[in-house]
């Protein structure tokens, strides 16, 4: 073999070795040993694996990691470890449940026991929602190891109470639902919240919180567009033209002609012949005034009672879109993201 060729076997050793350390393979090595009986293998690789920051290694595989860890202490005879090791699983994940087909009984048995006295509580809420109205809320899921009492609230940005949405017992499972109003009814402010269920103690002390952020932003709903203005190629004609109004003008003053011309015909004195061109004037007027009152546009009644129509229906369009804007403008929407959980054993 060439001197390069030992030198990539060497390097793919180290390479290879260098894999191994990672906190998954640990922990796999871990459970092979555990499963080959070598139980101090077994919990040296897991413990070694366990020992790395939580970004180093996914919830699943730690969680793995701490139940066989906890039965290879366990066959050790280390059986305080063995709880403290479930105790931690517990607290990272309420709702896991140790397989009953892989483990034996005295695994199981003690598992169970330490569940029994832990007390922890998974949060599980929707990343985003949006509450439109009555009806609808956050529904907030809670994932109990054990019976014990809880008390789950939403909290202000200064930290004090918004509104406590639950305080009682949970036994495996229950949801709290939160319509997104604060105590007194009202729909709170946008801005940052902390949705937070505490677990206490049978002494009433706390033991566990968990905390969830809660970004909350108020949104009115958009308004109805104005209806269209009645457009003028849908309105009648409301007026006719008048006529010339020659006709009657024309009529008048032959009656002036005739009348100035036939004296005879209207009196014989005097003061008959001013008294006709009296008659005269005032016939003038008559025809001056038809002329004008026939030259002036005249209504057309069905003409007008059908735009009156359309601009009655118009108005109602109107109406109806100011009442629903107004009711719109009253309502109020949220939206709420939810963040990562927070969880702080201890008071």
């Amino acid at each position: 073999m060439t001197r390069a060729a030992l030198l990539a076997a060497a390097l793919g050793l180290v390479a290879g070795a260098a894999r191994a350390q990672t906190p998954a393979d640990l922990i796999g090595r871990g459970v092979r040993a555990y499963q080959n009986l070598d139980y101090d293998s077994a919990a040296a690789f897991l413990a070694r694996a366990l020992a790395k920051p939580d970004s180093a290694l996914g919830d699943s595989d730690r969680v793995r990691g701490l139940v066989y860890l906890g039965a290879s202490d366990l066959y050790r005879d280390k059986r305080d470890s063995a709880a403290a090791a479930f105790a931690r699983l517990l607290r990272l994940d309420p709702r896991y449940h140790i397989d009953q087909l892989v483990f034996p009984p005295e695994i199981t048995g003690l598992f169970q026991q330490v569940r029994l006295v832990t007390r922890a509580v998974a949060v599980v809420v929707p990343p985003a929602v949006e509450l439109r109205g009555a009806g609808d809320a956050l529904p907030i899921s809670l994932y109990a190891t054990t019976f014990h009492p809880v008390e789950v609230a939403v909290l202000k940005p200064d930290g004090s109470s918004l509104r406590t949405l639950y305080q009682g017992g949970v036994g495996d499972s229950l949801v709290v639902h939160w319509d997104g109003r604060a105590a007194d009814g009202s729909p709170p402010d946008s801005g940052s919240y902390v949705l937070q269920v505490v677990s206490r103690g049978s002494d009433g002390r706390v033991v566990r919180t968990v905390s969830l952020p809660l970004e909350v932003a108020r949104v009115r709903r958009d308004t109805l567009p104005w209806p269209a203005p009645v457009a003028d190629s849908l309105l009648l004609p409301e007026q006719a033209p008048g006529r010339s109004g020659m006709r009657a003008l024309g009529a008048g003053f032959a009656t002036v002609l005739a009348i100035a011309v036939l004296p005879s015909l209207v009196a014989s004195s005097a003061s008959a012949s001013a008294n006709r061109f009296v008659v005269a004037g005032g016939i003038s007027i008559a025809a001056i005034l038809g002329f004008r009152g026939e030259r002036r546009p005249q209504p057309i009644d069905a003409n007008i009672a059908a735009n009156r129509a359309l601009q009655d229906t118009w108005q109602r369009q109107a109406d109806s879109v100011h009442a629903v804007n107004v009711t719109r403008g009253r309502e109020v929407r949220l939206r709420i993201r939810t963040g990562a959980a927070q969880v702080t054993e201890g008071p």
